[in-house]
């Protein structure tokens, strides 16, 4: 039961890592996709973004828009950090588990019932 309970932790976290990693790739990609489709719509004009000044950078042109889509919410920060805290979790419940912090009676014989625990004498 123990050797479970730690595979299931390890290969939780390991989800957690690669879905972090699947939401990070999807919205670079709804990014990308949501630019591209402004331009062909003519909602703007990648020759009009090349006069903008950049704000982070004065006196140089060139706003890159693309760059600000993909940043809007900080998203691939925030869900590489919860996928990764999400992760450490499940990996320090695997090492309690096997440390026998978790079920620390699963190698000792049982002292009797729940019945017998609870019943007042």
């Amino acid at each position: 039961m123990k050797l479970l309970i730690i595979t299931l932790n390890l290969l939780a976290a390991a989800a957690f890592v690669f879905l972090g990693m699947l939401a990070n790739a999807i919205h670079s990609t709804h990014s990308y996709s949501t630019y591209h489709e402004f331009v062909i719509v003519g909602a703007i004009s990648e020759k009009q973004l090349e006069t903008i000044e950049d704000p982070e950078n004065p006196g140089s042109y060139g706003y890159d828009l693309l760059a600000r889509i993909v940043q809007a919410g900080n998203v691939e920060t925030w869900v590489r950090r919860i996928s990764t805290l999400a992760a450490a979790a499940c990996v320090l419940n695997a090492v309690a588990a096997a440390a026998g912090v978790l079920m620390p009676g699963q190698n000792q014989t049982t002292r009797g019932s729940l019945s017998e625990l609870t019943s007042a004498d």
